[in-house]
């Protein structure tokens, strides 16, 4: 059986110019908001101190410290499917088509 630090999925669902990515693991499952306008997208991540309780909220305790990791795995997931350069910040991702 794989691990959650080896599987994992990025899904998309789109409702017009916004929608939801979705980063699921088999024990886990995390939902963020995102906007796209004609040239980028933006992915709305809850901050460092935000981070935590967010992961309580959506039980997920595990993905408590794994923050970056997890910014940097769906970044890396949706610029190759979208052929976009992608940037983690503090606030989000971003994506530049």
């Amino acid at each position: 059986m794989a691990t959650p630090l080896t599987q994992y999925v990025v899904e998309l669902e789109q409702s017009g110019p916004s929608g939801w990515v979705n980063y699921r693991e088999p024990a886990l499952a995390l939902r963020f908001a995102y906007e796209q306008l004609l040239n980028s997208a933006y992915i709305f991540v809850p901050g460092d101190e935000q981070w935590p309780a967010y992961c309580r909220s959506a039980g997920a305790r595990s993905a408590s410290q794994r923050r970056s990791e997890i910014m940097q795995r769906i970044a890396a997931d949706l610029a190759k499917r979208r052929s976009a350069l992608a940037n983690v910040n503090d606030f989000g991702i971003e994506l530049l088509f």
